[in-house]
């Protein structure tokens, strides 16, 4: 492990022991600005959202009329055959009847069949990830943050990324993937299990210190979270057993 990491978080960390107080009343109004600017940003990802919605509606509409300006021609047809079929050969006219009639229910298919919505790559990134496909979700996950993401999803893809280089025992890669989110998105939910398994990952790669730093700032900033009961599991039970 490059001994820079090691004393970037020492550093970071005693900074944050000694000022526990001032930090927590920033936490706090940090909070708030960051759940108002959420808000905001969520409001506007609304309205983008129903737009495209009443999109597509419209398009749907469009070709469901399409589909039935269909069916009525072929019915119009198969009509006027059965009209005539006294006349001519018979078995042809009926062979021709029956190839409408299965073109009238192929239409009627696709009337009965509502168009199944594309995944997104967050979506399909997750679902690998929790496929063990570690990898591939790695791949996934960082195509969709390059590719105009959901503001309100960024920090949770940034969080499954560490969550499988954890996995893959990428610990370094971990460790950077979740302090990005601790430190870029502070108000996020995820921060507490970022800690945590930031913690941790110092404590896998041998560097137990640091490891018990990252645990304690965790039960001290977010101390009733299921990751900071964890957390003091871990220490009350051993880092050597963490």
């Amino acid at each position: 492990m490059p001994r820079v990491i090691h004393f970037l978080f020492l550093f970071v960390l005693a900074g944050c022991a000694s000022q526990q107080d001032l930090n927590s009343l920033k936490w706090e109004v940090d909070a708030l600005n960051t759940r108002l600017t959420k808000t905001e940003q969520q409001l506007k990802e609304k309205d983008r959202v129903f737009g495209q919605t009443l999109s597509q509606q419209a398009e749907l509409q469009a070709r469901y009329t399409e589909i039935q300006d269909q069916l009525f021609s072929i019915q119009g047809r198969l009509e006027e055959m059965q009209m005539s079929s006294g006349t001519g050969s018979d078995g042809n006219v009926q062979a021709r009847i029956g190839a409408l009639e299965q073109d009238i229910q192929t239409v009627k298919d696709s009337l009965g069949k509502a168009p199944v919505p594309m995944k997104s790559l967050y979506e399909t990134g997750v679902e690998l990830f929790r496929s063990s496909r570690y990898a591939d979700a790695v791949t996934d996950l960082k195509s969709y943050l390059g590719q105009n993401p959901d503001p309100t999803l960024v920090d949770n893809a940034h969080f499954w990324i560490g969550e499988s280089y954890y996995a893959l025992g990428k610990y370094e890669d971990a460790i950077l993937r979740y302090d990005l989110v601790v430190k870029k998105f502070s108000t996020s939910e995820k921060v507490p299990e970022c800690l945590l398994k930031q913690g941790m990952s110092f404590i896998k790669m041998g560097d137990k210190e640091t490891g018990e730093l990252i645990l304690q700032q965790l039960i001290s900033g977010y101390s009733n979270t299921d990751a900071a009961a964890k957390a003091k599991k871990i220490i009350k039970d051993g880092i050597d057993n963490g």
